[in-house]
C-alpha cells in the first residue's frame, strides 16, 4: 500500500478492519451456545427467585402467627401465675390462722407431713401403715369440738358446765 492509500482510511474505516479481524477469529456457534447458557441460567434464577419471594412471605405469614400465639399464651401464663400466687397466698393465710386455733393439731399434721417428706414417699404411694399412723396421729390431736368450744376449762380440769 502506498502512503496516500494509508493516508486516504479515515479512523472510522480502521476501527471497521480492526472490527472485522475480530470478528473472523470468534466462533459463532460458540457465541450462540454462550448466549444460551446465559439465557438459561437467567431462567433458573428468576424461578429461584420466585421461590424464594414465596418462601418469605409464607415464613412472614407463619412467623406473624406464631407471635400472636406466643403472646397470647404468655398472657395466659402470666394470669395463671397471678391466679397460682393467689391461691398460695391464702394457703398460707389458712395456715397461719389454723396453728394460731389450734396449734397442737396443726404442729401434729406437720410431723405427720415432714416424715412422709423424709421417707421419700410422695401423695400417691401412702402405705397402710402410713395412713393409719396419720389417723392415729390426728386422732390423738385434742381438737375443741363445737360443743366444748362454749365451754370454759377451770382451773381444776372441769368444764364450768360440770360445776353448775
Amino acid at each position: 500500500m502506498s502512503d496516500n492509500n494509508i493516508r486516504s482510511f479515515s479512523g472510522e474505516d480502521y476501527a471497521t478492519a480492526f472490527t472485522k479481524a475480530l470478528t473472523c477469529q470468534i466462533n459463532k456457534e460458540d457465541v450462540s451456545c454462550m448466549v444460551q447458557t446465559q439465557k438459561e441460567m437467567l431462567s433458573r434464577y428468576e424461578k429461584t427467585n420466585e421461590m424464594l419471594i414465596n418462601f418469605n412471605l409464607l415464613s412472614s405469614s407463619r412467623y406473624e402467627a406464631t407471635c400472636h400465639k406466643f403472646k397470647k399464651d404468655t398472657l395466659l401464663l402470666y394470669e395463671m401465675k397471678k391466679d397460682l400466687d393467689a391461691v398460695f397466698k391464702r394457703i398460707r393465710n389458712l395456715k397461719q390462722r389454723l396453728s394460731k386455733i389450734y396449734p397442737d393439731a396443726f404442729s401434729a399434721c406437720s410431723n405427720v407431713y415432714l416424715n412422709v417428706l423424709e421417707t421419700g414417699e410422695n401423695d400417691d404411694s401412702f402405705s397402710q401403715d402410713t395412713a393409719s399412723t396419720s389417723s392415729r396421729t390426728l386422732d390423738s390431736a385434742v381438737l375443741p369440738s363445737p360443743s366444748s368450744a362454749s365451754d370454759h376449762h377451770t382451773g381444776n380440769g372441769q368444764t364450768a358446765q360440770a360445776n353448775n
